[in-house]
Parts: C-alpha cells; structure tokens; sequence
C-alpha cells in the first residue's frame, strides 16, 4: 500500500485538489448560486500560502490563515453578489476571478507575476491532504442530510416558495457562497503546500473548465459526485497518454458520453446500478418449519 501511495504521489495530488474544486462549486450550485468565483478563491488560498510558508509559518497556521482570508473576502463580496441572479451573477463572478487573475499578473511582488512562484516548501504530507479531502466530503454529505441542507436544496427548486415557508434566501445562499469560497481556499492550500510550485497556469481559464468537468462528470448534485469526477478527469490524462495525439480527443469522447447518456453523472450511474442489484435480489426463504395437516384443519375449523 505505501509503494502504491508513494508511486501514485503526483495523481493523489491532482485528484485532491480537483476534487476540492469540484466541491466548492457543488456547495454553491445547490443553493442555486452558479458561480464563476471557485478560482478566484483558489488563487487567494495559493498564493497565500505560498507566502507564508515562504516566511516559515506552521503549515497548520498556514491553513488556517487561508480558511480565515478566503472567508473574510467571500463575506465582503457576498452582500454585491447576492443582489444578483441566474446569468448575471455567473458573469459577477467571472468578472472577480478575472479580477483575481489579473492582480496575480501585476503584483510579482507577492505572486511572482507571470513566472509564478517555486521552490515552495513541500510540508503537506499525504495523510493530512487526504484528511482534509475526506473532512470536506463529510461535512457536505452531513449538511446535505440535515434541515440546513434541505433548507439549501430547496432554494435551488424554487426560491419564491423557500420564502414563503420561511427560508431566509439571501442569509442561506450567502452561507453556502462563503463555504464554497473556503473550500476553495482549502484547495488552493493543498495544491501549493503539496507541489511546490503555485502560478497564474494554475488559475487559467482551463481550471474553471476542470472544475466544472468534475461537477459534470461526476454528478453535479449528488453528494459523492464531485470525488468520482476529480477520480476520473485527475486520471484520464494519465491513462490515455498512450494514445499520443489522439489522448485530448479520447478524454472529450469519454466527457462526452457521460454527459449525454447519464446527465445525473457517475454518481447516477452508480445509484441506477445499485437499484438495479437490490431488485434483482432474490427474496428471503422462510426457514421456519410449515404447519402440520392437523394443525391447518383445526385452523380451518
């Protein structure tokens, strides 16, 4: 298990950080919040912690100080996005990634400018990064199953009615906004802290497009979804290498026929399987002895 673990390294990394990514988008679009934002938060947590464990800073501290930065801007961005909705608040929050984007560009002072930042300490051993994979997967999966969540779900069906039975629309959306922004944050911190290495490819166009293949892939509502996609968009690339020039194509073949034939995603396909395997089960053979002939005809008495 540890060879496995140690050769595997690189790929347990990039499916960490993708799956971070696909849960902080999965936290806001169950509130009904499509939003653009996850990277610029991710950029906020990995050039954040890129400094500071520069500076010699505890890698606990570190994350905390990420948890508690990413927090803080999502607070001060919440009370403009959540005026916002549907198209216009994607492009609100594209607009502050870009934003992000183009201060990691101008500010080499602290990001590195257009060379990025290197020679990072690698101090984000593998058992803490998957602790805090498994942490956010079940504190998503015990929200979900609590008031709160429900609450969160049923924004998503019908804003109008959530109000009318008492759901505090802006107060819940904003929760789930801040929390989308502090798991990415939280990504941000496992992709500097366990590669080295944090830059302006890192928040490129193409980690939105990831993290929204993850969602896509893996099931964008159901709970587990965002882990089967950062499984499989992490090591597609990997295992199709082989097929050269043709391994881009492949993968979008392979994107592509989940999307149409499963729209519910992995996760989907998993549930519809186990339903499946549950009916075909064959129903439990009494073992209890059967009634006499003279017990039957007194009964019938």
């Amino acid at each position: 298990m540890t060879e496995f673990l140690a050769a595997n390294a690189p790929l347990l990394r990039s499916i960490s950080v993708l799956t971070l990514l696909g849960y902080s988008v999965h936290v806001a679009l169950r509130s009904g919040v499509f939003s653009f934002a996850t990277v610029g938060f991710y950029a906020v947590g990995g050039y954040l912690t890129a400094n500071l464990l520069e500076d010699g800073l505890h890698r606990y501290l570190v994350l905390l100080a990420v948890l508690v930065a990413t927090g803080v801007v999502a607070v001060l961005v919440t009370p403009v996005l959540t005026r916002l909705r549907y198209l216009y608040l994607a492009m609100a929050t594209l607009a502050l990634t870009l934003f992000v984007q183009s201060l990691a560009q101008s500010w080499p002072t602290y990001t590195g400018g257009a060379q990025g930042l290197f020679g990072i300490p690698r101090v984000l051993l593998q058992g803490e990064m998957f602790t805090l994979v498994i942490g956010v997967v079940v504190l998503v999966w015990l929200t979900q199953r609590s008031a709160a969540g429900r609450s969160i779900a049923a924004l998503r069906h019908d804003e109008v009615l959530s109000a009318s039975v008492g759901v505090d629309v802006r107060s819940t959306q904003a929760r789930a906004f801040v929390a989308s922004a502090v798991i990415a944050g939280t990504a941000g911190f496992v992709q500097t802290s366990s590669f080295g290495v944090f830059g302006p490819t890192d928040i490129s166009f193409s980690v939105v497009v990831s993290s929204l293949t993850v969602l896509v892939v893996g099931g964008a509502l159901h709970w587990v979804g965002p882990l089967l996609g950062g499984v499989l968009v992490a090591a597609l690339p990997i295992y199709l290498s082989a097929a050269g020039s043709w391994n881009l194509i492949l993968q979008a073949v392979v994107v592509l026929v989940v999307v149409v034939y499963r729209p519910d995603g992995l996760a989907g396909l998993f549930s519809w399987a186990w339903r499946r395997v549950r009916r075909r089960k064959p129903p439990a053979v009494s073992t209890s002895p059967a009634p006499s002939p003279a017990a039957t005809e007194e009964v019938t008495r």
